[in-house]
């Protein structure tokens, strides 16, 4: 990962990136899938005026209209679109090489990152920071995902405990009952975990007990047993 590269810090740069990426054979309208009637359009954002400052907030400075780059219009739909059309980038005010950088951190990252981390490295609020972490992850869950493991592949399955639950438990992981009026300690009152790794790959589920009937049914229904 080249973090000089100017599709992580110029806006063009970044949107002929994702427009290469998207249309490798040529370009297509997203919302209808035509090839031939598509053009470019010379969009203008609206001018700001220049307003005093007030009390609540400061003075704003005018500017005047400046094209933005990047729109296309279809002449089979009749309908306008740019590259973040029918994306996690899409509706969003966030400057596009900005995605770009966060996804690449996100993907690139071995233990993931943090919203705290990318609202520094991005220079955005952490509340858009949260958003763009969010969107991503969700853009990386499989819809209909193939069975794990098959072929000779390992498939490994584990169990941990996180969080507290919401309702203290009254018996242990087994199903006992507690036998000395203790609260239960360890695992007792956290949320159950069961993950399987496979290939660089895992999956991970919230269960209510990861008791050795909950887990072989979770490897029955996502593992290839071949």
């Amino acid at each position: 990962m080249n973090l000089t590269n100017p599709i992580y810090h110029n806006e063009d740069a970044a949107r002929a990136h994702l427009e290469a990426l998207r249309w490798p054979s040529g370009m297509n309208c997203p919302l209808c899938g035509c090839m031939e009637k598509i053009s470019p359009v010379k969009m203008m954002n609206k001018a700001i005026e220049a307003k005093p400052a007030t009390a609540k907030r400061p003075a704003i400075e005018a500017k005047p209209a400046v094209e933005v780059k990047g729109y296309y219009h279809c002449g089979d739909c009749r309908k306008k679109f740019t590259v973040r059309t029918g994306t996690i980038y899409e509706r969003s005010h966030i400057a596009l090489h900005k995605w770009v950088l966060a996804t690449q951190l996100l993907c690139s990252s071995k233990k993931g990152m943090s919203a705290h981390q990318l609202h520094r490295m991005l220079g955005v609020t952490y509340k858009s920071a949260w958003f763009m972490a969010h969107r991503i992850r969700e853009s990386m869950i499989e819809v209909n995902p193939d069975p794990m493991g098959g072929e000779g592949k390992h498939v490994q399955a584990d169990e941990t405990y996180i969080g507290q639950k919401k309702e203290k438990a009254t018996v242990t992981t087994s199903g006992r009952p507690f036998t000395k009026g203790g609260k239960g300690r360890g695992a007792v009152n956290k949320m159950a975990v069961i993950s399987l790794v496979s290939e660089g790959k895992s999956r991970t589920f919230h269960v209510d007990r990861a008791d050795a009937a909950t887990v072989a049914s979770i490897i029955k229904e996502n593992v290839a047993l071949e």
